[in-house]
C-alpha cells in the first residue's frame, strides 16, 4: 500500500513558503527576486482554489457508499465480508476482485447487474477526478 498523499494545498503552501523565505531572499538581482515573490502570490491563488474543492472528496465518498449499498442489495447480502473496511478505494478493489472471482457462482444476470453498477460508480469517480483536472462542474 502506498503512503498517504500530501494534500495539494499543503504542498503549495510549502512551495510558497520556500519562494518567500528561502529562494527570493537569496536572489540579488531585483527582477528575478520580484518574479520569485510574484510566483508565490500566484501560487496562493491556486492554493485557495484547490482548498475550495472539498466537495470532490464528499462526492466520491457518496458515490462509493451508494455503490456498496446497491451492490449489497443486488447480491442479497452476499457481498464479501472483506469489503467491510474504512478504506473505500481498497474496499472497491476487493469488491471488483470478488465479483470476477465469483462470476460463475453469481450467474450472468446478477454478475452483469453488479458489474454495471460498479462501472457506473467508476464513471462517477472519474467525473470527480476530472473536476480536479479541469474544474468541470
Amino acid at each position: 500500500m502506498s503512503p498517504p498523499m500530501i494534500a495539494a494545498h499543503r504542498l503549495l503552501e510549502e512551495v510558497i513558503a520556500s519562494l518567500r523565505n528561502v529562494i527570493a531572499p537569496a536572489i540579488a538581482d531585483p527582477y528575478p527576486k520580484s518574479q520569485a515573490y510574484m510566483a508565490a502570490v500566484i501560487l496562493e491563488f491556486v492554493a485557495r482554489q484547490v482548498e475550495e474543492r472539498h466537495d470532490i472528496d464528499e462526492e466520491k465518498t457518496h458515490a462509493l457508499t451508494d455503490l456498496f449499498h446497491d451492490v449489497n442489495s443486488l447480491l442479497s447480502g452476499k457481498a464479501p465480508a472483506v469489503a467491510n473496511t474504512s478504506d473505500q478505494e481498497a474496499r472497491l478493489s476487493r469488491l471488483i476482485e470478488w465479483l470476477y472471482a465469483e462470476k460463475e457462482r453469481l450467474g450472468p444476470e446478477t454478475f452483469t447487474a453488479a458489474n454495471q453498477r460498479v462501472r457506473a460508480a467508476l464513471r462517477q469517480l472519474l467525473d470527480q477526478e476530472l473536476k480536479i483536472a479541469g474544474k468541470a462542474e
